[in-house]
């Protein structure tokens, strides 16, 4: 079978898989501590503190808390202004934008999906008051 009818037949394989629902879609992407689908902000570190998760943006993280694993250290604090480290379970690919501002003003951080960042370096810790949740940027983030 030559290289051309070999591609062919390949495309139509895969189309036809695809029409019969035989192509799954990716796996969520993975941070620590955080279940598929969220952004997480802890109050010290990703596995000895208090965290919130986020599914959507949130222009401003007044009236807040970490309102899960509320044994840990921090547990039913502010959340605003009060992050030390972050991780992303995003199942679509979003990358987590933290601001110091409400309003997603003063960008401080972010972090790719299925990334974190266990201690923020100290100008960054205890600096986010917002979160945007956005596609493929080509901001550097952790």
């Amino acid at each position: 079978m030559s290289l051309r009818k070999k591609l062919a037949f390949g495309a139509a394989t895969a189309a036809l898989a695809a029409s019969a629902g035989m192509l799954t879609a990716a796996p969520a992407s993975a941070g620590p501590n955080c279940a598929s689908g969220y952004h997480c902000i802890f109050y010290l570190g990703i596995n000895n503190s208090a965290r919130h998760s986020y599914y959507n943006s949130d222009s401003n993280f007044s009236g807040d808390t970490f309102n899960q694993l509320t044994d840990r250290s921090g547990g039913g604090f502010s959340a605003n202004n009060n992050t030390v480290s972050a991780s992303n379970s995003s199942s679509s690919g979003l990358e987590s934008h933290y601001y110091n501002g409400s309003g997603y003003s003063g960008f401080v951080f972010c972090v790719n999906p299925g990334s974190y960042v266990d201690y923020l370096p100290t100008a960054h810790q205890n600096q986010a008051s917002s979160l945007q949740l956005r596609g493929t940027t080509t901001i550097s983030c952790y």
